[in-house]
């Protein structure tokens, strides 16, 4: 799950309800309110349900983004191939007044390609209750086609008022945070890394083979393939994406496992860097890499063996 934002210098302690809002259809810009302070929307993303599918398998990958006028406070980490996604993830946005809605809009993840409209919502910011956190249900629309069936999303959402003197110092906090919220949640570009194959892996077990799986991270994303039985030459062919953040490098660990059942998985080594996707001088690369395993600074090519694995394009993030 991607890093959630949270302002906890600033954010009370909330009491807990469970009144339930439903969507509008339309910008409540010219609602009359009475003070038009400052606010701020804590917004936790639960889950959808009964998405609509758009790839052709049946199902769709599908993630949320979040904008109050014209400008994205917040975008959702993508979900794949997965029609009742579980995101749980938090985010804190500073606003200056009610007049405008929280506008949703979920799409389908396509490779390389546009993504898919999935529907939309409106959250009208002025029938929440103030200092409270109130269960949202949003039912999902498409403008071009009223009449179909788009599914639902979840949210929890606590609206609070900040006024006088306060006021300021969280202004100027926020302007901060949202900064680096920007910087380091909405991601710039996506990685697809493709495990390949196994070559002359290490024998784990008694029988001369192993059951190896690989684990791969960068940052706090995972990923972890599936186990192939008594091979010590696996063919995988899987394909999964990272996302590349603003200002978070990093590297990408990328280590191989023997399953073991009723005990602990037996390590068979780790590669050593692959690439380090935050440069700014490298924004696009395509990389056909054999990678070796070492263990205890053992880096013999022939005791550990080596994995297979393709490093596609960089693709930048749907506006």
């Amino acid at each position: 799950m991607l890093d959630s934002y949270r302002l906890k210098s600033f954010c009370n302690l909330p009491l807990v309800c469970h009144k339930k809002i439903s969507t509008v259809g339309n910008s409540n810009a010219d609602v009359p309110l009475a003070d038009p302070g400052m606010y701020q929307l804590d917004i936790t993303l639960r889950r959808g349900q009964s998405l609509a599918a758009r790839d052709r398998g049946g199902t769709s990958d599908p993630y949320v983004k979040f904008k109050i006028g014209r400008k994205e406070v917040f975008r959702s980490k993508i979900i794949h191939k997965n029609l009742n996604p579980v995101w749980e993830e938090k985010a804190c946005v500073l606003i200056d007044h009610l007049r405008e809605p929280l506008y949703i809009k979920v799409f389908d993840y396509d490779f390389g390609l546009q993504d898919d409209f999935m529907g939309s919502a409106f959250l009208d910011l002025t029938q929440l209750e103030l200092n409270r956190s109130t269960d949202v249900t949003l039912t999902l629309k498409d403008p071009h086609y009223p009449d179909h069936d788009l599914g639902i999303i979840l949210l929890s959402v606590i609206l609070t008022p900040k006024e006088g003197e306060h006021r300021d110092v969280f202004q100027t906090q926020s302007l901060r945070l949202s900064d680096q919220h920007r910087k380091s949640h909405l991601w710039r570009g996506i990685v697809s890394i493709t495990l390949i194959e196994g070559r002359d892996l290490k024998a784990m077990d008694s029988n001369g083979l192993s059951d190896p799986y690989v684990k791969f991270r960068l940052g706090h994303q995972k990923y972890k393939s599936k186990i192939m039985p008594k091979t010590l030459n696996p063919q995988w062919r899987e394909q999964f994406d990272f996302h590349l953040y603003e200002e978070r490098g990093g590297i990408m660990d990328i280590t191989a496992w023997d399953k073991d059942a009723g005990k602990r998985d037996d390590f068979i080594g780790s590669s050593s860097p692959v690439f380090h996707p935050g440069c700014s001088h490298e924004p696009h690369f395509l990389k056909n890499l054999y990678v070796f395993l070492y263990h205890q600074g053992v880096r013999d090519p022939s005791a550990y063996g080596s994995l297979g694995v393709l490093i596609s394009p960089v693709t930048a993030p749907p506006g």
